[in-house]
C-alpha cells in the first residue's frame, strides 16, 4: 500500500471516481472508522465489517453514479453518496431484496448484533424516512446522504472534493435544491457545507443527538 498521508500528501495525488462492488469492504472499514461514535450508540460494541458493507450496497445499487470516492495512489481515503431521488433508495432495498437479506442475516445472528440494536437502527430509519416524506416537497429528492474520509486523510481538502463531486453530479441530474443532515458539533463539516453554499433551514433528532438541516440552492450557482 502507498504510504500516502501526512506530509508527503499532494492535492494533485487525489481523483475521484465511481465506487463500485470491490471497493464496499475497505468503504466498509472507513465508516466504521469515522463513525465509530455512532457505531458504539447504535451497537454498544466494535462490530464487523458486513452489516456495514450489506448496507454500502444499497447506495451501489440505487445509485451507483452518486457513489463516489477519493482515491490516493491506491487506497480509498473516502466515499461520498449523494441520490438525485431518494425515494429510489427505499424502493431498491425493498424490491431487490437488500432489507430482507439483511433482516435475515440480523436473525441468523450472522452480524452478532443484539435486539436492542436493531431496534434502534429501525427507528432511526423510520425517522429518517418521516423526515424526508414530510419535507421532501420543500426540500426536494437530491440528498448528500452519508460522507466520510478516513482519519488518516483528514485536514487535506479530500472531504470538500468529495462534497464538491457530489453536488456537480447532482447538477448534472437537473438538482435544484440538495438537502443534508450533519451533527451541529461537527465544525469540520459543518465549515465545508457553508464554504459550498449550504445554509441551516431547520433541526431534527434521532435516538443519538441533533442534528442540523441544510439545504443548497442549486439555481444560485447557476444564476451566477
Amino acid at each position: 500500500m502507498d504510504n500516502l498521508t501526512g506530509e508527503n500528501f499532494k492535492a494533485g495525488n487525489v481523483r475521484y471516481r465511481q465506487a463500485n462492488s470491490r471497493d464496499l469492504p475497505e468503504l466498509a472499514e472507513i465508516f466504521l472508522v469515522a463513525f465509530r461514535e455512532s457505531v458504539q450508540h447504535y451497537a454498544g460494541k466494535p462490530i464487523g465489517a458486513k452489516p456495514i458493507i450489506d448496507a454500502l450496497a444499497i447506495f451501489l445499487d440505487t445509485e451507483p453514479e452518486g457513489f463516489l470516492v477519493a482515491v490516493v495512489g491506491n487506497r480509498i481515503a473516502g466515499y461520498i453518496f449523494a441520490p438525485s431521488k431518494l425515494s429510489r433508495m427505499y424502493r431498491i432495498a425493498i424490491r431487490r431484496g437488500h432489507l430482507l437479506c439483511i433482516i435475515w442475516r440480523w436473525a441468523s445472528g450472522r452480524y452478532g448484533i443484539g435486539i436492542r440494536p436493531a431496534l434502534i437502527a429501525v427507528r432511526n430509519q423510520l425517522s429518517v424516512w418521516w423526515d424526508y416524506r414530510r419535507d421532501r416537497k420543500s426540500a426536494g429528492e437530491a440528498r448528500i446522504f452519508s460522507v466520510a474520509v478516513h482519519p488518516g486523510f483528514q485536514g487535506m481538502g479530500i472531504g470538500t472534493g468529495l462534497v464538491q463531486a457530489g453536488l456537480d453530479y447532482l447538477a448534472s441530474r437537473g438538482a435544484g435544491r440538495v438537502r443534508l443532515e450533519v451533527r451541529p458539533d461537527n465544525i469540520v463539516a459543518l465549515r465545508i457545507y457553508e464554504k459550498l453554499g449550504f445554509k441551516i433551514t431547520g433541526q431534527t433528532r434521532d435516538t443519538q443527538k441533533d442534528w442540523l438541516i441544510m439545504v443548497k440552492e442549486m439555481v444560485e450557482d447557476v444564476a451566477t
